[in-house]
């Protein structure tokens, strides 16, 4: 690694394809990196009490899991999803290797199920609902970016998004 690129870049410019220049900073809201804390940076001591604690944040978050292998604190818009990563002993499986199961991925119906096995029944799963999430979703936002005033949409289009988000994927507003 050069220590002192624009230096190199004076005596040998040939080596670069352009004069070096400052790193930018990312921006504040979009530009933010996943977090992750090997078991080495999760206190023990809280692990024995339920708690997941990454050094250095002075935060604690409860979980179930004795054996954390890791966690992973995302940032999204406006919050924080802390996920953690541990591991499971994997179990005889319990179904009938003879057993084959289908699923065509559709937009109007948005799955189709079916197998081999004898009382299994059919099943539609309707993707109209999403599909129309998503619409009202796209048809405001293009709304709001029509309007020249980008506070306001730089304001509304976080909360429309996470709007959506809990419509279209139920239960997981629990999880944040």
């Amino acid at each position: 690694m050069l220590l002192y690129p624009i230096k190199e870049w004076r005596q040998h410019p040939e080596k670069f394809t352009g004069r070096p220049k400052l790193p930018k900073y990312k921006p504040k809201k979009s530009g933010r990196f996943l977090l992750i804390y090997d078991k080495q940076a999760l206190s023990k001591r809280a692990l024995k009490r339920g708690m997941i604690a990454p050094s250095g944040l002075g935060i604690e978050i409860p979980t179930k899991q004795a054996v954390v292998k890791q966690a992973r604190i995302v940032p999204g818009l406006g919050f924080y999803v802390v996920e953690t990563v541990y591991e499971r002993a994997q179990g005889p499986s319990s179904g009938n290797p003879n057993w084959y199961a289908s699923i065509d991925l559709g937009v109007d119906n948005l799955a189709a199920i079916t197998s081999n096995k004898e009382d299994f029944a059919p099943r539609l799963v309707n993707g109209r609902p999403i599909k129309s999430i998503n619409q009202h979703y796209n048809k405001t936002r293009a709304e709001l970016q029509q309007k020249l005033v980008l506070s306001v949409i730089n304001a509304k289009r976080p909360q429309l998004r996470k709007k959506r988000e809990r419509k279209a994927f139920p239960g997981r507003e629990a999880n944040r």
